[in-house]
């Protein structure tokens, strides 16, 4: 299966259909919570940054903190450094790259240093982990690999069961350095660093972002069903080569962990219907959701307002039917899917 994760180039194609087509009765529009890069991996660093594009660049916004630190034990910073240095360095959707290419990833590291230090537990980890010394001032080259670090940490979710912690990642060099292998990995860790692993399977390093927000509705025989509870198998309305609605089940499903400065498009149409999608989601004519500008026709209606706005959901989702065309009805929506 090809979850989202981590740095790597967006491989989102367009999915077929027709730009006329239109919205079919059987999906109602459902409340969407709002629910987002390649890498390379250097030095004693894990650097997770993603190839950039062309896009000009768009401020983003400041990273939130790593929370620290974890109640009776490590930080939570010193945990997710735990994970890393057992599975490899996390795959993930660099915030300066998805959903929009950034400024200088350089200029970023500087701009952002204050920020970082204000997290004194999780910055310490960091400089710690890296062999910097604590005494500024840093080089162009420390502060990049701090920075890039401090992303990563941010990426990796903790989830507090009453064991520890529950994390559920893609990594790159699964259990051994030399390891080239991508692996997710799904486990708990307790809060003196013990790492109990429940499964992990090899995974490839798919298009980046995965694009639904969490609790968006896939239309479905047996009505609209958050994307997050669909299984692979399950039936879903799509349409064939010949435009005709058919149910078709799923053959694939993807999800990817995203940071607190992830972005989404709400798009919004005029005859009610509304989604929140990453940017780069496509459409069900070949665009991309990131395209749409209010005044343009889409799915038998006109644009109301599609514009960026940030998605604290911790994840997004994507899915794909089997079929011709890979579209599906999300909130009412006819999209494309990234997984194609």
């Amino acid at each position: 299966m090809r979850v989202c994760a981590l740095v790597l180039l967006a491989a989102v194609v367009s999915c077929g259909g027709a730009a006329a087509l239109s919205s079919p009765a059987p999906s109602a529009t459902g409340g969407a919570a709002t629910i987002a890069p390649a890498g390379t991996v250097t030095a004693t660093a894990i650097t997770s940054t993603i190839v950039p594009g062309t896009i000009p660049p768009n401020s983003t916004p400041t990273p939130s903190a790593t929370p620290s630190p974890a109640p009776g034990g490590l930080t939570q910073a010193k945990l997710k450094y735990r994970i890393i240095d057992r599975f490899g360095p996390l795959a993930f959707c660099d915030p300066d790259y998805y959903p929009v290419a950034r400024a200088d990833e350089q200029s970023l590291a500087h701009q952002r240093l204050p920020d970082i230090q204000k997290d004194a537990p999780t910055f310490g980890a960091i400089l710690v982990h890296l062999g910097i010394a604590t005494n500024p001032p840093y080089t162009d080259e420390q502060e990049l690999a701090i920075y890039r670090d401090w992303k990563m940490l941010n990426a990796l979710r903790l989830d507090q069961i009453s064991a520890g912690f529950h994390f559920n990642g893609v990594f790159v060099g699964f259990g051994s350095p030399i390891t080239t292998g991508v692996v997710r990995v799904d486990g708990t860790i307790d809060q003196q660093g013990s790492i109990t692993v429940a499964s992990s399977s090899p995974s490839g390093r798919p298009p980046c972002p995965i694009c639904l927000a969490r609790g968006t509705r896939i239309a479905t025989p047996s009505g609209d069903v958050a994307v997050e509870g669909l299984r692979v198998g399950d039936l879903v309305w799509t349409i064939d080569a010949a435009g005709v609605r058919v149910a078709l089940p799923l053959v694939e499903i993807g999800s990817t962990p995203v940071p607190a400065t992830h972005r989404v498009v709400q798009l919004r149409l005029d005859d009610g219907r509304a989604v929140d999608v990453s940017p780069g989601h496509p459409t069900a004519d070949g665009r991309k959701v990131g395209d749409l500008s209010a005044g343009d026709r889409y799915d038998g209606a006109r644009v109301v307002s599609a514009e960026l706005s940030p998605y604290v959901g911790g994840a997004t989702f994507d899915v794909l039917p089997e079929g011709a065309t890979g579209v599906y009805w999300a909130n009412g929506v006819l999209l494309g899917s990234t997984l194609r």
